[in-house]
């Protein structure tokens, strides 16, 4: 409130003194609060498009990047979705782009645009592993098998169906693991050394047999195992397996089914090392019916049935799904990620890299 000295027609002056106030100096007065009252706002919002234009909108509120900018006033803010709040923000937490406003003072708020580096990505450690089932698949349901093996983070391409089908370098050069499962025929010599030398440059193998109860079609791995040393023989055994030597592969592993398979004769090959991890009981003594195989820079698994992939059996089978992790943790080229989602006890594995490449004996 102005007071106004009615006698002498003064203001008080802000430094002791007073000045005069007139009819002429009160219009005067009162035009130019109104011209404040107007051009005050107008300049806020110059200086505030003057400020993105500068700034990329990192400081002040104005409208955001991707959506959402527009001059009205949103929830969160005066200019644009989210505004100066927290709500938006066109640098939200992590560096990505915000759907509207200007970042608040933390740089918190505002949703991406892209895929956050940790929610649901590979691990960058690791590249995805390539699986190659070569053959068909046994008599019981196993046609979720490959679903399986791809929805825990693999890819996965069945070949060698048929009958006829060289097998070439070409052939196994894309794959990481080769899961021999029921080989079409008899392979030759010559395929067969392509195949050990596939497995010496890295190649994994997990061999598995004991179809038909037909030695003829069981023993067809045979033609493909020879490089490494090891062959299906003998009379159909009978488990389960519950007798396990120490070994990555069999870790935590009580029992596992073992239905009318065979088992593996160790050839004496200089090529390869060989190491029995599972035994049946048999008459007399026990069987091995798996082994270890190192040979150059690859591994193999073998096993003498084939019901571990009968994904339609391990409901009553809990503990195969862990030996398949530990498996192809096994034998899979280094810094390959590993199966996903596969509990063991209490616990969900993660997609964590095969073996590192420093020379580790796992």
């Amino acid at each position: 409130m102005i007071a106004v000295d009615s006698t002498e027609g003064r203001l008080p002056g802000a430094r002791g003194g007073t000045f005069s106030l007139d009819a002429r100096r009160i219009s005067r007065l009162v035009g130019t609060m109104r011209s404040r009252l107007l051009v005050g706002p107008i300049t806020a919002w110059s200086l505030a498009i003057l400020g993105c234009a500068i700034l990329g909108c990192a400081i002040l509120g104005c409208a955001g990047v991707g959506g959402g900018g527009s001059a009205s006033t949103a929830s969160g803010g005066s200019f644009g979705s989210g505004g100066v709040t927290s709500a938006g923000g066109s640098t939200a937490t992590g560096g990505h782009l915000g759907t509207g406003g200007a970042s608040s003072p933390t740089g918190a708020g505002g949703s991406s645009l892209g895929v956050d580096a940790g929610a649901g990505s590979v691990d960058a450690a690791c590249s995805q592993l390539n699986i190659g089932i070569l053959g068909n698949p046994g008599s019981n349901a196993t046609s979720n098998f490959q679903s399986w093996l791809e929805a825990r983070g693999t890819a996965v391409q069945r070949f060698q169906t048929t009958d006829g089908v060289p097998l070439t370098a070409d052939a196994l050069q894309p794959f990481d693991v080769i899961v021999v499962d029921l080989p079409p025929r008899v392979y030759t010599a010559d395929e067969a050394a392509i195949f050990g030398a596939w497995v010496s440059a890295g190649g994994g193998v997990a061999s598995m047999s004991g179809y038909h109860n037909d030695t003829s079609q069981d023993w067809r791995p045979n033609s493909l195992l020879a490089p490494l040393g090891l062959a299906y023989s003998g009379q159909l055994v009978w488990g389960p397996v519950t007798q396990f030597a120490v070994h990555p592969i069999t870790t935590g592993l009580t029992s596992v089914t073992f239905t009318g398979g065979y088992g593996i004769s160790d050839l004496g090959s200089g090529g390869s090392t060989r190491t029995p991890i599972a035994f049946v009981s048999g008459n007399p003594g026990s069987v091995a019916v798996s082994y270890a195989v190192q040979m150059g820079q690859g591994r193999a698994f073998l096993w003498g049935d084939e019901w571990i992939e009968f994904d339609s059996e391990w409901s009553s089978m809990p503990q195969i799904p862990q030996l398949w992790l530990q498996v192809f943790k096994w034998i899979a080229p280094p810094s390959r990620c590993m199966l996903t989602g596969i509990m063991i006890g209490s616990a969900t594995w993660a997609a964590t890299p095969t073996r590192p490449t420093n020379g580790e004996s796992y």
